[in-house]
């Protein structure tokens, strides 16, 4: 009962936060918050097999994950900060302000994924799962999986439009999402 409350609690806050993202399907963020429902619910239904105590291989698969994806986004915020700047832009009022960078990254992580945040919850998701995999946890992480690739595609035509050509250059010399494969 505890889990089904906290779910309810934080998908409120996080339909409260992402209003404006949920108006617009055509948005990247439309589809990034049922990324993030999904990530919830698998952290709901996970926590509880998240003990130190009893390390097995789904544990051990489960921690390096969820330390490559907090390294990930550590790296990625840091280089967005510092190079990315950001202004509001009018045609996307949907976004939240550290979205709105005025400058294409393209360094540090950037180099090799476009989208490392992605990436980041990516990794994260496939973390959760791995603390208790069961065919409906892995469901659960594929529908995630699905969702954030598809939020990463819709940004990317969003970031066409917003730096033109250079963006469609990164786009031939990185990665969207895994260094490499995707």
């Amino acid at each position: 009962m505890t889990s089904v409350v906290l779910f309810i609690f934080v998908s409120c806050i996080l339909f409260s936060l992402c209003r404006k993202q949920l108006a617009n399907p055509s948005c990247h963020g439309f589809y990034r918050f049922f990324a993030f429902e999904g990530i919830l619910l698998l952290l709901v239904i996970n926590y509880r097999f998240a003990n130190l105590n009893s390390w097995n291989t789904n544990q051990a698969i489960s921690f390096c994950l969820l330390i490559t994806s907090l390294i990930i986004v550590i790296l990625s915020v840091r280089q967005l900060r510092k190079k990315g700047g950001k202004q509001k832009r009018l045609n996307t009022p949907e976004n939240f302000g550290f979205e709105n960078t005025t400058q294409l990254v393209t360094q540090g992580i950037y180099k090799y994924i476009r989208h490392p945040m992605y990436s980041s919850l990516l990794i994260l998701n496939w973390g959760i799962m791995f603390q208790q995999p069961t065919w409906f946890t892995v469901l659960i992480a594929a529908l995630v999986s699905l969702m954030l690739i598809i939020t990463a595609k819709v940004e990317e035509t969003e970031n066409i439009n917003f730096f033109g050509e250079n963006y469609l250059s990164y786009q031939r010399h990185s990665k969207m999402l895994i260094p490499f494969v995707l």
